[in-house]
């Protein structure tokens, strides 16, 4: 995996973490192994989703994992 990738990926857990008020192991794992978001959307979709802001990027996240009923 690209580094920039993998910064963006713990970027993306930590705020997370930060917004759901949750560790960031569980958010991992809610990424990772209850969804599969991680390699199914973050990753994928790495290039237009790094250009955002914090805020667009986290309420995205949140949005595919209430979808997915993970949340």
């Amino acid at each position: 995996m690209d580094e920039k990738i993998l910064e963006f990926t713990v970027f993306c857990i930590d705020s997370l973490a930060e917004y759901l008020n949750k560790d960031t192991k569980e958010v991992y794992n809610l990424i990772k192994n209850k969804s599969n978001i991680l390699d199914e959307y973050i990753i994928p979709c790495y290039e237009p989703l790094h250009t955002q802001s914090k805020k667009y990027i986290v309420e995205d996240i949140v949005n595919v994992l209430e979808e997915r009923g993970v949340i």
